[in-house]
């Protein structure tokens, strides 16, 4: 009996050891389910990477399935860390970003880690003026758009209500019932849903400075890693190098090219939102334009979104120069759209094409299908990173697109020699 289970089989497997392995999977699966540990992403991972490790060198599917599986756990492991995994993450960004200023320092004959303390003191120099001379100022200014915009919504809440607003859609013959109806069933609603909505804004926004405000001593760890980064992003650099140039040099090589991509493009996002900021609330404060400091700030916010950037610059701008100064209004609406429109013009026509050149540049149509996608997908954060990543495809599509015209046209010269035989 034992003999003929042994040469019975499943797959393969013979049925004498296929039974006690799909008994132990049963029982396994089982302890999973009646412990809860089912249910622990961490626990999940290391049962798959302990049944697919065996089978990477054997199995083309079975290396992608374990690369699925590692990438799936490092985007839970950040998810899961959240704020805790932050500082580190904005450090590592400063570091790329400033490593090219260091390392022109460091062929000026300055030591990197005496380099990175010097740039990491300028950039703290610049914070504590801001903080001391600007934030107060544009978190006085911000408080103060939160009480005209309620004050607004009162005003305009008491006139729909008043007799005055009755006795004059009376002499342009307008049932008083109907428009009575109208304002209280419909309009009004609305508007309270909409002032909600405006003051829930406005109040997460104050509440979100004051948090930040109120964590500044967490920030103390930004720099600190930031210079360690810094100091040692050579190593690291070349701890990549050695290990992806022997085991993937294409994937050494790609990554090399999105790193020059995404260095030139978010730091220049980075100088633009600065300068736009600055030029933009000292415009708007020569043009006496009201709550110019907090204003200028969120044009140069904004100004990375393309397109839809400027356009909600303009139109936030507009709307608070109308409802907090109507007397000079016409004045503020035409020098905040020229403005806008002009810092827009300079920065996407004039300066940017030569700071991105042709690496990061976009067909339009493109562009704007980029910005919906990636809205559409990822909200905020996705308008944000439309440009870069879409830049990075496309470097991708160029390249699948020259290699397969290389070989068609190989392949052309295979035929034309082959008919001239």
């Amino acid at each position: 009996m034992n003999n003929d289970l042994e040469h019975q089989s499943i797959f393969g497997i013979p049925i004498n050891v296929g039974i006690p392995i799909v008994l132990a999977a049963i029982t396994c699966m089982t302890f999973l389910v009646l412990t809860e540990l089912v249910s622990s992403p961490l626990i999940l991972f290391l049962i798959a990477f302990f049944i697919i490790y065996p089978y990477r060198q054997r199995s083309f599917i079975a290396r992608r399935i374990l690369q699925l599986n590692w990438a799936l756990f490092i985007l839970w492991m950040l998810m899961d860390l959240n704020s805790a995994v932050l500082p580190f993450v904005f450090s590592f960004i400063l570091a790329f970003l400033l490593d090219p200023i260091i390392n022109a320092m460091e062929r000026l004959k300055f030591k990197r880690w005496l380099a990175s303390m010097i740039m990491l003191g300028i950039i703290g120099g610049i914070l504590a003026t801001v903080a001391i001379f600007v934030f107060p100022s544009a978190y006085a200014q911000l408080d103060q758009v939160t009480k005209e915009v309620s004050r607004f919504v009162v005003q305009t809440t008491k006139y729909l209500e008043s007799r005055q607003f009755y006795s004059m859609l009376q002499s342009i013959d307008i049932p008083k019932e109907t428009v009575k109806q109208l304002v209280q069933d419909q309009l009004m609603p609305k508007a309270e849903t909409l002032f909600s909505s405006v003051m829930d804004a406005l109040f997460a926004l104050l509440t979100n400075i004051s948090l930040i405000a109120a964590q500044v001593l967490n920030l103390i760890l930004i720099p600190i890693i930031t210079f360690y980064f810094l100091k040692d992003l050579p190593a690291l650099k070349s701890f990549l190098r050695k290990i992806l140039g022997i085991k993937n040099p294409d994937a050494l090589s790609m990554l090399e090219r999105v790193s020059d991509i995404l260095k030139i493009y978010v730091g220049w996002q980075v100088i633009a939102v600065i300068w736009i900021g600055a030029v933009a609330s000292l415009l708007l404060s020569i043009f006496n334009i009201p709550y110019a400091i907090v204003l200028g700030v969120m044009f140069g916010l904004l100004n990375p979104i393309p397109f839809f950037g400027s356009i909600a610059s303009m139109i936030i701008g507009i709307i608070v120069a109308i409802f907090v100064d109507p007397e000079h209004a016409l004045n503020h609406v035409i020098a905040i759209t020229l403005i806008v429109n002009g810092l827009h013009f300079l920065n996407a026509y004039v300066i940017e094409p030569r700071v991105l050149g042709t690496r990061v540049g976009l067909h339009p149509v493109l562009l704007l299908a980029s910005i919906f996608v990636f809205g559409h997908f990822f909200g905020f954060i996705g308008l944000l990173i439309a440009v870069p990543t879409t830049a990075i495809l496309m470097m991708f599509f160029r390249e699948w697109e020259h290699a397969l015209h290389t070989s068609v046209n190989a392949d052309a010269q295979v035929l034309q020699s082959k008919q001239q035989e």
